[in-house]
């Protein structure tokens, strides 16, 4: 009996959304919206007003060499560090570890990049020069990559590229040639169906 009356919780829960009690929205105070505001871009803002739980890679911009100088700071925030490369880190994070992170001073501007499971779709070289670039200021210039299919793309995994804010070059099967600043990489990353990005190289884009 126990079960049944169990069983019916249950599906009375998923049959009326409406019943189930909505997550509480973070509050900040006007100091930490100012800092969301000037160190954060509009994603991570998202993830912390909506005290979003999934863990996401973010790219960490620092005023100073990230191994250097702040290798410590994110031993003691007990931070997962995926990569590193001059100014710049790619950490594991999720909502309740950015507003200790904006505080630092030490931390000039932090972005989200995509969800834990698609990083390694990145090429570790494009990686780097990802870090590199977003270190530099250089995140709104358009570059040039390639973007690998799972299948054989059609009209409408186009119409996502394009919706993503870039501009496709060149199409050999299922890789593509696509410019576009990198500030808009996480949109592309969502999609499924891409399975592999790679920096072009002048040869294969020719």
């Amino acid at each position: 009996m126990i079960r049944r009356f169990a069983a019916f919780l249950l599906i009375a829960s998923l049959l009326c959304p409406g019943c189930k009690e909505d997550k509480p929205r973070v509050e900040l105070t006007p100091e930490d919206k100012e800092l969301l505001r000037a160190k954060a871009d509009e994603k991570i803002g998202i993830v912390i007003m909506e005290n979003l739980p999934a863990l996401f890679a973010g790219v960490v911009v620092f005023r100073s060499d990230a191994f250097v100088s702040q290798s410590r700071m994110l031993d003691q925030a007990n931070l997962s560090v995926l990569n590193m490369f001059g100014n710049t880190a790619i950490l594991l994070l999720n909502s309740p570890d950015i507003p200790p992170l904006l505080k630092e001073r030490s931390v000039k501007k932090i972005y989200y990049l995509c969800r834990q499971g698609a990083l390694p779709r990145l090429d570790p070289a494009f990686e780097m020069d990802i870090m590199r670039r977003f270190g530099e200021g250089k995140e709104d210039d358009p570059i040039d990559f390639l973007i690998r299919f799972r299948e054989p793309p059609g009209e409408k995994d186009e119409k996502l590229v394009e919706a993503a804010g870039f501009t496709i070059q060149a199409r050999t099967g299922t890789i593509w040639v696509v410019t576009g600043p990198l500030r808009h990489l996480p949109r592309l990353l969502e999609n499924d169906r891409i399975i592999y990005y790679e920096a072009a190289s002048k040869a294969r884009t020719k």
